[in-house]
Formats: structure tokens, sequence, C-alpha cells
């Protein structure tokens, strides 16, 4: 098996909102999109964090992405040049906290780092992450 699809972890509460993470899950073919609300994320959340954010999150092989951390790598991974991204990252602190309380009723987290994904976390998460591509043979 390969490496893991990256899961983009979002505030699937609104449906504008689940509706922009499905449409970004098309364009991508990267990404696989699951909202925070999901039992398994946030069993995932307990295991992976002593006090668990509300954030945008990005895992990827063995690191969780937050915050801004998480809004930079989608952008590289999604081939947005460097300046562009760095500018998103820069903006996305002061502009997530209004746009949280206004969206969501609530600001994210302060959080933006990159973290080592636990062991327990892993496995909690391993059947979103799988691939269910059919690998196609050659004659």
């Amino acid at each position: 098996m390969g490496m893991p699809r990256p899961l983009l972890v979002y505030d699937g509460s609104t449906e504008p909102l689940r509706a922009a993470a499905e449409a970004f899950e098309r364009g991508s073919g990267d990404f696989r999109v699951v909202p925070l609300e999901s039992d398994r994320i946030r069993a995932f959340l307990e295991a992976q964090f002593d006090d668990p954010p509300f954030a945008l999150l990005v895992v990827e092989g063995d690191s969780v992405h937050v915050g801004d951390a998480a809004v930079e790598r989608i952008l590289e991974r999604e081939g947005v040049p460097d300046a562009v991204a760095d500018l998103f990252a820069t903006a996305y602190p002061a502009v997530a906290g209004p746009f949280g309380r206004l969206v969501h009723g609530r600001a994210p987290t302060d959080r933006h780092e990159t973290v080592a994904l636990t062991d327990e976390a892993r496995e909690l998460l391993r059947p979103l992450r799988e691939s269910h591509e059919i690998p196609v043979e050659e004659a």
C-alpha cells in the first residue's frame, strides 16, 4: 500500500461549509475531507491532543498540521505559488478569529503548528486514510 491520502479536517456544521469542502475534494483529487463532527475524528482529536483544538487540520504522513500550518500545506499541495501561499498563511490567523465567530459561533484555536501523529491517533484514522482506488495492472 502506498502513502495514505492526506485528510483535511474541517468544521462541517453548516451546509455551505460542507458543500465547499465537497467541491474542494472533487477538484483536488488528493485530499479526503472529513468533518470535525464525525465520531472517528472526535476520537482522533482526543487521542492526538490533550486539549482538542477547534481548527482546520491536515493529517499527512506522520504529521498533523494545525491552523495556518494546515493552510500552508493545503496550498503547497495544490501547487499555489509560494508567495501567494505565504500571504494566505500570514492572513489566516487574523481572519480566522472573526470568521470563526461569525460562521461557526466560536473562534478557532490559536495553535498554528505541525506536530507528530501519535500511534493511537494513527490507528483511529487508518480507515479514513486508506485509498479505495482499484489498482490497474498493465498487461
